[in-house]
């Protein structure tokens, strides 16, 4: 029984992504931001500051570019 958790943890780790993939270009995400705003979208860019957007609405069409910065995402969401 313990093996069993200890590869189900292993496996958990290996299929895990990393924050690269999880935000690279083109990737869809949803972001919690402290303004107390959530938004969804693809990737376009990220450095150290933040992370540039394409924001969709939940019918997919395209509604601008938003930059949040890192201080203000309480949290990012992804496939």
């Amino acid at each position: 029984m313990e093996n069993e958790k200890v590869e189900d943890l292993n496996k958990l780790k290996e299929d895990a992504p990393d924050i690269p993939g999880g935000l690279k270009r083109g990737k869809m995400v949803e972001i919690s931001a402290r303004i107390g705003s959530d938004l969804a979208g693809y990737v376009c860019d990220r450095d150290a500051v933040g992370l540039l957007l394409d924001v969709r609405h939940p019918s997919g069409i395209h509604a601008g570019y938003e930059f949040i910065t890192w201080h203000s995402i309480e949290r990012v969401s992804f496939e």
